[in-house]
């Protein structure tokens, strides 16, 4: 087996002649997508095409450029994209504009769509724009440059062009043979949506979402900015959302919202917490058909895997949820942080080192009150109807105390005012009549 392997590996083998894999691998150059020209590496084609041409006297350049094989034309593209000194890059285009054709025209314009900073490909990429109107014989294959070849600006005239194909990049970029996965369609993509209006940036999630996944956090503060001015809470697109997150993290939690306006990161936050909350109630949709009317009043939300738990700050309130259970606890904040404070400071004690593992052992690990099953908590229905004060209380989702729930909640968050028997009792003695 391990013959006939080696066998199948060795084309010389399978052909009987060693003179035909030489053939082989000479024509390897000749046979390349045109994706696949701006990666061509060394040693595939020519790249001495252009010293040699510097050498030609004048008299002879016209027969030199006439006589180039194709492989050699390839390799003197190539060459282009480094070549920056005047005599080279006018040599190249001297070499080229003789031998214009529909294959050179592509090769061109997807090499300088990898390398659009590239001095040579530039100059080359103009002066071939007169060369197309001169002779007017070329089809698709001249659009990109017969449309931007003589723009100073080309982002700025392809960003125009978007507008005028509808808003629509896909279009544009099929039109004048835009290679997608480029860097130039990357940055023009990036460029035009951090100006696009509404209608613009629905017709165009799709490369939202590649933006925002290929740019780095930098450079996307104007179109993430630009989309979340753009549309409601509501009309965010959770596909670019969650692209967002993946990139920067959410607001409140990482260092990349910083230089964002608060209604952004208030918007993004919120739009979180309400993502989080639908994937976290999945076995208690009453959770999220309830607390899902209080995403404005969210400041952030944020789960702990360990417990599967969901922590919501409301600002002075948190709200705990575990996913498992059919309540939630509803805390005043200095409670719950400080219940944090001493249960991450029992966890670390018990992870710790041998002695404070020992002393750890002799004291009781402390549990917060929302993992404690068995404790008696006050429900929404004692907070309203009783009138009980505690730091935690609890709210179920299910039977009639859902009925008091949101009661309770709108009165803590100052929604509506305290209109329980105790408390108007305490108003009326403060401002007797």
């Amino acid at each position: 087996m391990d013959n006939l392997r080696d066998n199948l590996s060795e084309p010389q083998n399978i052909f009987g002649s060693k003179e035909l894999k030489r053939k082989i691998i000479a024509l390897k150059g000749r046979f390349f997508t045109l994706e696949e020209f701006p990666f061509i590496g060394e040693g595939v084609l020519p790249r001495d095409t252009l010293k040699r041409a510097l050498r030609i006297p004048e008299s002879e350049i016209t027969y030199f450029a006439l006589s180039l094989r194709g492989k050699e034309i390839d390799g003197l593209i190539l060459e282009l994209r480094d070549a920056s000194d005047h005599d080279s890059v006018d040599m190249a285009s001297r070499i080229l504009e003789l031998r214009t054709s529909a294959r050179i025209l592509k090769l061109l314009t997807i090499l300088y769509q990898y390398n659009y900073a590239s001095i040579g490909l530039k100059t080359v990429i103009s002066r071939m724009f007169h060369i197309i109107k001169e002779r007017k014989t070329f089809g698709r294959e001249a659009a990109f440059i017969d449309r931007f070849g003589a723009e100073t600006g080309k982002f700025t005239a392809v960003c125009r062009a978007i507008d005028e194909c509808g808003m629509d990049i896909d279009q544009c970029f099929r039109t004048f043979n835009i290679h997608s996965d480029s860097p130039f369609a990357a940055e023009t993509a990036l460029l035009y949506l951090e100006n696009a209006n509404k209608d613009a940036l629905m017709l165009n999630r799709r490369w939202m979402i590649r933006s925002v996944e290929r740019h780095e956090p930098d450079r996307l503060f104007g179109l993430i900015a630009n989309y979340l001015s753009a549309f409601a809470i509501i009309e965010l697109h959770d596909g670019v959302n969650l692209a967002i997150l993946n990139k920067i993290g959410q607001p409140y939690m990482s260092v990349n919202w910083g230089s964002y306006d608060i209604k952004l990161r208030e918007k993004f936050a919120q739009w979180c917490f309400l993502h989080q909350l639908k994937l976290h109630s999945y076995n208690y949709p009453k959770k999220f058909t309830v607390l899902s009317k209080y995403y404005e009043q969210v400041i952030n939300s944020y789960t702990i895997d360990e417990e599967n738990l969901l922590v919501i700050d409301f600002g002075d309130l948190v709200l705990v949820d575990m996913a498992a259970n059919f309540f939630s606890l509803f805390y005043d904040k200095e409670t719950f942080e400080s219940e944090m404070k001493d249960w991450r400071k029992s966890k670390a004690a018990q992870a710790g080192e041998e002695a404070e593992i020992q002393e750890a052992e002799s004291q009781e690990a402390f549990v917060p009150s929302f993992l404690r099953i068995n404790k008696k908590y006050i429900t929404a229905r004692d907070f309203i109807i009783e009138e009980i004060e505690e730091p935690s209380v609890m709210l179920s989702y299910e039977g009639l105390e859902l009925l008091y729930i949101q009661e309770m909640l709108d009165i803590k968050m100052g929604l509506e005012p305290d209109m329980r028997k105790k408390q108007l009792a305490k108003l009326r003695k403060k401002n007797p009549a």
